[in-house]
């Protein structure tokens, strides 16, 4: 009787995780719009940047991130830099999102995605209609 081979299925491997196997990816998060009106100040983005390095989960535990994730400020700027990592962009904003409901400015501000691997914090569009007024 011959000799059956086994079904061995290859791995497919999801093209997230190659991508994270391959280097490091740079997402940022602009807040230059609340910054300039002095919604958000200096001392506020360092807040954020510290929530972030403590809150950011990678493989199920928080802060630790190690050599594999930095977080830093530029100018009106978060910069999250990851290598070899994997977590989604979205998750930047979860996390965004969850700082600015703790600073009350969640009523005010949202994030929105500018680029593939960009945020800005934005204002809500609220328009008055006049004509239902009057």
């Amino acid at each position: 009787m011959p000799k059956q081979g086994k079904n061995v299925k290859s791995a497919k491997v999801d093209s997230r995780v190659r991508r994270a196997e391959q280097g490091k990816l740079i997402y940022k998060i602009d807040c230059s719009i609340p910054c300039s009106d002095e919604l958000i100040n200096a001392e506020t983005l360092g807040k954020f940047a510290t929530y972030l390095t403590e809150n950011l989960k990678i493989q199920g535990k928080t802060g630790q991130l190690g050599d594999k994730v930095k977080v830093s400020q530029e100018d009106n700027k978060i910069v999250v830099t990851k290598f070899k990592v994997l977590f989604a962009k979205r998750y930047l904003k979860f996390l965004t999102r969850k700082f600015l409901k703790k600073e009350k400015l969640r009523d005010y501000v949202r994030p929105v995605a500018t680029s593939k691997h960009d945020y800005q914090l934005r204002y809500y569009n609220i328009h008055l209609d006049d004509e239902e007024e009057a």
